[in-house]
């Protein structure tokens, strides 16, 4: 048990060393307002625990977060002003109070899901990734979506969020397609 702990550990610690995730991306994720929503990883810091985790979520899900957070109407001056907040930021870290700011951007998938996907895509290089990440493509072998849509019900949402988690480590801007509900890469 304290082995897998360790290795645990020594994943995440070593995914964050060398992530690729850039301020641009999350720059990105955060201004996009389409309905298919680019994700973005932020630290969530929990003020009972002081423990900080890094987590994936859509921006438009954090940018939602701090408008019930600060108790924002939803008219376009505090839609700026949430953005502003959230751009602002130092180093995307943020503490929320508020249940339902929490509920906004809690993640589904644990660490050992996150270490799981890691480990699933830790094979493939960024090329094929992208290219297993486009939708529409003309009969794939493999897509991303295989790491996540053939779980139940209840996992799906958590392993496809640990997609989009990896994936943005590894420099990979990556959204959710509203009529599909899949992963897509953002080119």
């Amino acid at each position: 048990m304290r082995a897998a702990l360790l290795l645990s550990l020594i994943t995440c610690t070593s995914a964050l060393a060398a992530s690729k995730y850039t301020d641009h991306m999350y720059r990105k994720a955060v201004d996009d307002d389409s309905t298919s929503p680019l994700y973005l990883l932020f630290t969530l810091h929990d003020p009972k625990t002081g423990a900080d985790r890094v987590v994936c979520a859509p921006g438009i899900g954090l940018v939602g977060a701090i408008h019930f957070e600060h108790h924002l109407d939803f008219d376009e001056v505090s839609r700026k002003a949430a953005r502003r907040i959230a751009l602002s930021q130092p180093r995307h870290r943020f503490i929320f109070s508020n249940r339902k700011a929490l509920h906004t951007v809690r993640p589904y998938y644990s660490e050992k899901v996150l270490t799981e996907v890691r480990q699933l895509l830790a094979r493939k290089s960024n090329s094929q990734l992208i290219h297993e990440g486009t939708l529409y493509t003309a009969h794939p072998q493999y897509t991303l979506d295989d790491v996540y849509s053939k779980r139940s019900r209840r996992d799906r949402e958590a392993y496809q969020d640990a997609t989009a988690h990896v994936l943005l480590e590894r420099g990979i801007l990556v959204g959710s397609d509203d009529r599909t509900g899949l992963l897509y890469v953002d080119r």
